[in-house]
């Protein structure tokens, strides 16, 4: 029974990895595609202002309180066991609690816009851009509703299928691209247009979603009947620990747009962000690789298949020595991919194309133990270091950047990585020997 499973389990997250790489690959065309012409359509101070605003409320996906990824684990444990009622149990508890956490945050946003000025908080000159709190208004709500329906991705993931995640974002980014095409070619550059587009579209997207997933999946269909609040704390108590290492994350990320916009000016957020989203490719592709094995090596702990967790193991690891190789060549070619990608519109230091290729071959590394630890649900130590590295972040991101200038905030993303892998390598080879012991198997 286990090497049957084990086969379905390979031969299921090779087809999606196949899959995955194909609608990734699209999306990465695409955003390429629309880097260039967001900016001819909007100038670089407004193309700066709109990531800058897009980090901050990205925050915003913190809400779920990481219930979304402890659903995928619960879920796929249930799947694992065929409890499909268990299932379905916890598929309600979720989106229903999801729904009334939104609906109460929604409600306190529109209180404290009132009081909130984002020309300040975004450092941005209001005669360059009017109507900036309309925007962030109009663009929270289209937020507010991609933030409770993207969590059907999870549906998928915990089904051990996460292409079907990748197709929405595939045809967000179509649908995107074609309408950012559209007002280039009929109307003047407009902030507005480009917010709306970026965060409606998506929106759009998951909800019809919804009601697809689970036509495809009736068994878990969400049901007011099922909701079970004693059910909440089984997902709340493992949702609570991947929150806050996607604090961290979104600390060393998302907090990176608004230093260098205080620091050095909206117009430097660019020229970071291109060399970001060139190096994106590779941690793009290495994450379609991963993200299989998160759901499957959950699986395989259920059913006790350790040998397969073991050969996997050994083989992310090898691949990501690929990764290693193919950032090296991608630093070489930098230049002459930046001038004919963006031409002169930008320009990116070779110092900070260099740290930002260390930076991804570190985050790489770092991911592919934070996928075995998220798929064996061991977070504990992964919560503390989460919470050390958030801490020293923002503050030594800003005595770098002063030191170092731009770079310097890669500087800062680098270190908090090595941080990362002082332990997690530990842990995985304990995990995955079934030799860990206290806070090592918690």
């Amino acid at each position: 029974m286990i090497q049957l499973s084990k086969n379905k389990r390979t031969n299921l997250a090779v087809k999606n990895i196949g899959v995955s790489l194909l609608l990734k690959g699209g999306s990465i065309l695409i955003t390429f595609i629309l880097v260039p012409l967001t900016l001819g359509y909007l100038n670089s101070y407004e193309y700066g202002i709109w990531l800058t605003l897009n980090s901050v409320l990205s925050w915003i996906y913190l809400l779920d309180i990481g219930m979304g990824n402890g659903l995928r684990n619960k879920l796929t444990e249930a799947l694992a066991l065929q409890d499909f009622r268990l299932g379905k149990i916890y598929v309600s508890t979720a989106f229903c609690f999801m729904a009334l956490i939104i609906v109460v945050f929604y409600c306190l946003f529109l209180v404290a816009q009132i009081f909130l000025d984002w020309y300040s908080i975004l450092n941005v000159d209001p005669e360059k851009v009017p109507g900036l709190n309309s925007i962030v208004t109009i663009v929270f709500g289209f937020v507010c509703v991609s933030f409770l329906f993207k969590m059907v991705g999870n549906i998928y993931m915990a089904h051990q299928v996460p292409a079907a995640n990748d197709l929405m974002l595939f045809i967000g980014n179509i649908l995107s691209l074609s309408i950012i095409y559209i007002l280039t070619h009929t109307t003047e550059g407009s902030l507005l247009d480009v917010a709306m587009t970026f965060s409606a579209v998506p929106a759009a997207v998951y909800l019809i979603a919804f009601p697809v997933t689970f036509i495809l999946f009736p068994k878990i269909r969400p049901s007011f009947k099922c909701v079970k609040k004693q059910y909440f704390s089984d997902l709340i108590t493992l949702g609570v620990k991947f929150l806050v290492i996607q604090i961290a994350a979104l600390i060393s990320y998302m907090t990176s747009n608004i230093i260098i916009s205080q620091m050095f000016g909206p117009e430097d957020v660019t020229p970071y962000n291109i060399a970001y989203k060139y190096f994106s490719i590779v941690i793009t592709v290495f994450t379609i690789v991963l993200t299989p094995f998160w759901s499957a090596i959950t699986d395989a702990r259920v059913r006790d298949d350790y040998d397969w967790i073991k050969n996997i193991y050994r083989k992310l690891l090898c691949t990501w020595c690929v990764v290693v190789a193919g950032v090296v060549l991608m630093i070489v070619f930098a230049p002459i991919f930046y001038k004919i990608w963006i031409g002169d519109k930008v320009s990116v230091a070779m110092s900070l194309t260099v740290l930002c290729g260390l930076y991804v071959c570190l985050n790489t590394l770092c991911n592919i133990y934070s996928f075995i630890l998220n798929g064996f649900g061991t977070l504990k130590v992964a919560l503390w270091a989460a919470v050390i590295q958030a801490i020293i972040y923002i503050p030594l991101a800003i005595v770098c950047g002063r030191y170092f200038g731009l770079s310097g905030i890669l500087i800062a993303l680098c270190a908090v990585c090595l941080l990362g892998l002082t332990w997690a390598p530990y842990q995985c080879h304990q995990l995955i020997a079934k030799k860990a012991k206290g806070i090592w198997n918690s």
